[in-house]
């Protein structure tokens, strides 16, 4: 039995001993570039998948199609969320900062690189951001961030920051009331809806929490181990990486109890394309990458 951390929850699980075989004679044929602890995922319009690499501080592109993969961004250490904004443009987050990139050249937008709740009202690039997590742009190219440190941030289109939701203290109350004034504990993750609510995964307090555009917090969705990742899909609806029972659940519309769509051997990442496929990256050690289909069948794209 061995036992990982992701972002401060202890999973733990058996790993089997992978079997060895010959290698064939003949011509071999060239790698695949190797991925190697497979964590964050984005899909880009072009049939792309994107897998950050923890281990190798890289951003790794599989074509879907092909299954040929490329290294779209190296140099980046400790990559932990990855975004499209609606010009596709890649945003990546790792070690406190989001850059944004631009062909081959990267833009700090927000962070100062250092870990602290910093800067409000200021410019994003000098404010200190607490345990960056996940985040997302949403269609006005606002940027809304999870601090593991119990803050939910936003950069305005003019890269203003600002405190959305939190105090800093660790706990859980403030449902019906303003979400600045609402105790969080260590959300690893959101999701921006349609109608410009915010789904917080309140991982260690095991529920989604949801932002109203007043800016009111409530409970969406209760009854979870271990929430560490969730994503918007069809309908308005949530999906969900409870990475204490190893399962991906779908959240309907309007909240409420959720339904197993797949398992995962701790699912600690999530992307979502038109089509409902879910696709899943596990924690460090089991080193896979999966497709879930509608149906629940799950295919391995990474190993």
């Amino acid at each position: 039995m061995r036992q990982w951390i992701v972002l401060g929850l202890v999973v733990s699980m058996a790993v089997p001993l992978a079997a060895t075989t010959a290698a064939a004679p003949g011509k071999r044929k060239p790698r695949p570039v190797r991925i190697a602890e497979p964590g964050a995922l984005a899909l880009d319009s072009r049939g792309g998948l994107l897998v950050a690499d923890r281990r190798l501080n890289r951003v790794v592109r599989i074509n879907l199609r092909s299954g040929k993969r490329r290294v779209i961004v190296t140099g980046l250490r400790d990559i932990v969320a990855l975004a499209y904004d609606d010009l596709e443009r890649l945003y990546v987050g790792a070690g406190n900062r989001i850059y944004r990139i631009d062909g081959g050249t990267k833009t700090v937008v927000v962070g100062n690189g250092q870990r602290g709740h910093t800067g409000d009202d200021g410019p994003a690039t000098a404010a200190s951001i607490a345990g960056l997590s996940g985040f997302e742009v949403d269609h006005d190219r606002r940027i809304v961030i999870a601090e593991y440190d119990n803050w939910i941030r936003v950069v305005d289109p003019n890269g203003i920051v600002s405190t959305l939701a939190g105090t800093g203290e660790e706990g859980y109350a403030g449902d019906g009331g303003p979400a600045r004034a609402a105790v969080l504990s260590h959300p690893h993750d959101l999701a921006l809806r349609i109608d410009r609510e915010v789904i917080v995964a309140d991982s260690h307090n095991g529920v989604l929490r949801r932002i109203d555009p007043a800016g009111t917090i409530s409970t969406f969705s209760a009854g979870y181990h271990a929430p560490v990742a969730v994503k918007g899909g069809p309908g308005n609806s949530i999906y969900v990486a409870d990475v204490g029972v190893n399962a991906v659940l779908r959240v309907p519309r309007g909240g409420g109890l959720p339904k197993r769509v797949g398992r995962a051997n701790g699912p600690a990442n999530l992307a979502l394309d038109t089509h409902r496929n879910v696709y899943v990256s596990e924690v460090a050690g089991a080193r896979r990458v999966l497709r879930i289909a509608p149906s629940g069948r799950a295919r391995v794209l990474v190993r």
